[in-house]
């Protein structure tokens, strides 16, 4: 049976909701009197063209910007610059606005991006970027169908899935997403608007609910809008008037002063408003069909500019050529949004338009209604024809180039003012012939020599639209939301996945790297691939390892010259407690930080130990031989202050005999090591602060090492209040060296502990100080926390009651299953993979699981122990879980 024709027009509308299909004009746009001459241009039109054209770099949407910079220049002071597509499935028209947008972003201050979709997909897409609640692939298989199904693509969602990130890297300044269109206003919409009503104006609520009664879609959005031009006339007007009557409504509760809230509430209520309108024109005249198209596009930049004045922000607006054109290129489409927008920003909107020579689109058969998927096909375009505009665009000798029309010299000025066929290609194929006169229509243009078809995305078979689905209050469903894959742990390969460690750490100067049990190889790979990724890419140069000093000089040596095996250093400085440090993961570390510095001989990285239960004969040697070059009037003084205290036993042994030694014999050592630093601080130049770097302030500091060992010593682990005073006082000079190798070096660092050092809260009660929470309040932001979890594995520990182990006390053990109620039973819900989270911009129900304590391993030098009460919240920035973890295992010992 053949529709009638009001019945075609009206479900026209549908499909001209991407795009108009193409009608070929019979006045030239925007009704100029000026005649298309048809001539293809001459060899001087070509050559001013060469002089504007800017070429790409490339079409794809990530990679440097810096071809962009004429483009940022073109924009100035723009607000609004809309982007247009002269084609809805083709690939590259997204990539380079999604590139553009990029640059947009990060070079020129932009935070919004307004799409060619209906109101309520933005609103739902605004929340997954804000919070990562919700599914962007749900949530665009259920918006994107019907007139706008060419929006469901890959690229589109590349696009969201990069805000997101940007978002979880800036939480404090995010990007934002809005629709402009109105063929469709999901139940989402009518949702807010009455939570908004429940909780602001309850009087209202009744009324606002019974006007609102039977209008919610309850069907998925394609059946919506193939029932709804069908729908009586008249009830369709009357529904228009009980979502007018909401509108007023809510209007006439407009506050005094500025409320955020209810002003998005009422731009909800106006657009469930604006769709019944559209379907109150009578679709069946012909004569009205002008009339919609007109309401349409300024029904689309009311909501931009609405989003604009709402946000603040400056925005890039995406969407098809013919909407974002200042002057129409088509007689059906009276009034372009972009004409409105031009009226009302003045410079303030820039358009940009997009021509193609040749290449292949997706599209439906002409005039196709209500389109779905199966409609969907590749349809191979020719090169435009010689009267064709993109026909003499394509002979400029770049692939991919823009140029500010604004700057066209004479000759290409003229001959691009005149009316002349281009291709504006919508939902179906073929188009016809929109006429344009290019300067009149666009600021700039951005031509491609070809395109290729959009990537389209499976969809979900459907099952109706409920929003609920989209809400995190299940904390694991929170957590999956807002949790990054990671690959590996391994440090080889590509460091991709860690890109949101750069939001994470934004400016920070230190970063403390945790461990969730000390023997994990895992943790320590890890720790590896985490640092070259923030060496790589945001410019860290020093690692500290919560390890003795005198390690940490030495391996700093052979970091910086070569001088040293590593692997000798490490077995005779990590004993005891250290020992489980003595691993093939850290000397990787050592090592590739060495062949870093072989690459990067003037910018190097440097290594430290910032603990303070070992000082080896190196550190007493250093000391002593600066004495004997810069203040040998001090060197009987200093070496008589000395006599006996350095090791002459393996490190293992020392440290087991040391603390053996009567309480009064080790005060005594604490003395006399007070003394010597003492001696070395007063000749610091009259007092004054050492210059950070001098060979001075590095025996200064040396020494201080030296104490800070024989003051650790000194306490009483027999008294449990002194006991607990020596693990203070433990983490009080572990921050305090960790400091000064800040200033040292005045590089950006990476503090690579146990979480119970780099955490910003404590979770035991015999630890009075924690450095993490030290280095916070010296530091500020600047000190930046990812605490580890696991969920099961092995790893290295001694049984427990092994206070100074020994290699052979050390054996391989097995974690369990993770403990009821803990963090860990949450953690390992999520999907089994490895992942990394934001703590400070997840979705509130994982927030708010995370910030009450609750059991969590964190293991140490022994096992079995119970998990400790941890508040990931208070004590983190962000987490990573490794679902499963493998024990290292110890390299010898001397």
């Amino acid at each position: 049976m053949t529709c009638s024709l009001g019945r075609r027009l009206a479900v026209a509308l549908l499909v001209w909701v991407t795009a108009i299909p193409g009608t070929a004009a019979a006045l030239p746009a925007g009704g100029d009197t000026g005649a298309s001459d048809g001539a293809p241009a001459d060899a001087e039109v070509l050559r001013d063209l060469e002089r504007i054209a800017r070429p790409l770099r490339t079409t794809g949407s990530s990679g440097p910007t810096g071809d962009l910079r004429p483009f940022g220049a073109a924009v100035g002071d723009a607000v609004v610059v809309g982007i247009g597509e002269a084609a809805h499935g083709a690939r590259q028209f997204v990539t380079v606005r999604h590139r553009m947008l990029r640059y947009l972003v990060e070079e020129k201050g932009f935070r919004s991006f307004v799409l060619e979709a209906n109101w309520s997909a933005g609103a739902r897409l605004d929340a997954y970027l804000r919070t990562g609640c919700g599914d962007p692939v749900r949530i665009m298989a259920e918006e994107f169908q019907d007139a706008h199904l060419l929006l469901h693509s890959r690229e589109y969602l590349d696009m969201v899935r990069w805000m997101r990130a940007y978002n979880t890297g800036h939480p404090d300044d995010p990007l934002r997403f809005a629709g402009d269109d109105m063929g469709y206003a999901g139940p989402e919409l009518y949702d807010r608007v009455v939570d908004h009503v429940r909780r602001a104006h309850p009087d209202l609520l009744s009324t606002v609910a019974g006007l609102y009664r039977g209008l919610r879609p309850a069907v998925p959005m394609g059946e919506w809008m193939r029932t709804a031009v069908t729908t009586p006339l008249e009830e369709r007007r009357e529904r228009a008037a009980r979502t007018g009557r909401v509108l007023g409504l809510l209007r006439a509760r407009d506050p005094e002063e500025a409320d955020a809230d209810h002003a998005l509430a009422v731009q909800h209520a106006a657009a469930v408003d604006q769709v019944a309108r559209l379907y109150a024109f009578d679709l069946a005249d012909p004569e009205v069909v002008p009339d919609v198209m007109v309401y349409r596009d300024t029904v689309m930049a009311e909501n931009t500019l609405w989003w604009h004045r709402h946000t603040g922000h400056r925005v890039v607006l995406g969407g098809h050529d013919s909407h974002v054109y200042t002057l129409t290129s088509t007689p059906t489409l009276p009034l372009a949004q972009g004409t409105v927008l031009r009226e009302r920003l003045g410079d303030g909107y820039v358009a940009v338009a997009a021509s193609f020579g040749r290449g292949a689109v997706h599209a439906t058969v002409e005039g196709l209604q209500n389109p779905a998927d199966a409609d969907v096909r590749r349809v191979e375009v020719p090169p435009a024809p010689p009267e064709f505009l993109e026909h003499t665009l394509d002979r400029v000798g770049h692939r991919v180039w823009y140029a500010d029309l604004r700057e066209a010299p004479p000759a290409a000025r003229a001959w691009l003012d005149v009316v002349r066929p281009k291709r504006e290609i919508g939902t179906d194929y073929p188009p016809g012939e929109d006429q344009v006169s290019l300067p009149k229509s666009a600021d700039l243009v951005v031509h491609l020599r070809e395109i290729t078809p959009s990537a389209r995305l499976p969809r979900p078979a459907p099952g109706g639209t409920s929003p609920e689905q989209d809400d995190c209050s299940d904390p694991v469903s929170a957590v999956r939301q807002a949790a990054r894959p990671l690959r590996t742990v391994e440090p080889d390969g590509p460091l991709d996945d860690l890109r949101p460690l750069k939001g994470i750490v934004g400016d920070a100067r230190l970063v403390g790297i945790g461990q969730a049990a000390h023997g994990g190889r895992d943790f320590l790979a890890l720790q590896h691939r985490m640092f070259r990724y923030l060496v790589e890419e945001e410019g860290f140069r020093l690692f500290v390892l919560e390890a003795p000093w005198s390690a940490g000089l030495r391996l700093d040596d052979y970091v910086r010259t070569g001088r040293g095996d590593p692997a000798r250093i490490m077995a005779e400085e990590f004993h005891n407690a250290y020992l489980f440090m003595r691993t093939p993961e850290v000397l990787e570390l050592v090592r590739w930080m060495r062949a870093y510095n072989v690459r990067h001989p003037g910018d190097p990285l440097r290594f430290a130990g910032n603990d303070s239960s070992w000082a080896g004969p190196d550190l007493y040697d250093r000391v002593i031989g600066y004495v004997r070059r810069a203040h040998p009037d001090l060197l009987p003084a200093v070496t008589e202050l000395y006599r006996g205290l350095r090791p002459t036993l393996p490190a293992g042994e020392h440290m087991l005999a040391a603390i053996e030694e009567p309480l009064a014999v080790r005060w005594e050592k604490a003395e006399r090591t007070g003394k010597a630093v003492e001696l070395l601080r007063a000749r610091s130049f009259a007092g004054r602060t050492v210059a950070a770097g001098s060979a001075h302030a590095e025996a200064v500091a040396n020494a201080e090492i030296v104490h800070q060992v024989a003051r650790q010593n000194a306490f009483d682990y027999d008294e449990p209040a002194d006991a607990r005073a020596g693990l203070g006082y433990r983490d009080e000079v572990m921050t305090d060296n960790t400091l000064w190798w800040l200033r040292h070096t005045g590089r950006r660092a990476v503090l690579a502990a146990h979480n119970g050092h780099v955490y910003l809260e404590g979770f035991d009660p015999d630890y009075p100080v924690i450095q993490g929470g030290v280095l916070r309040r010296t530091l500020g932001d600047d000190y930046r926390v990812v605490g580890l979890a696991f969920g099961r594995g092995a790893f290295l520990a001694t049984d427990p009651g092994v206070s100074d182990p020994v290699d052979a006390d050390v054996k391989v053990f097995r974690s369990g299953p993770v403990a009821a109620g803990s963090v860990e039973e949450t953690l390992e819900a999520v999907d089994g993979r490895d992942f990394l989270l934001d703590l400070r911009t997840a979705p509130p129900a994982a927030r708010a699981l995370f910030e009450a304590s609750r059991p969590k391993r964190e293991i140490g030098t022994h096992w079995p122990r119970d998990p400790d009460e941890v508040s990931l919240l208070r004590a983190a920035d962000a987490l990573v879980y490794l679902h499963e973890i493998g024990a290292s295992r110890l390299l010898p010992g001397m």
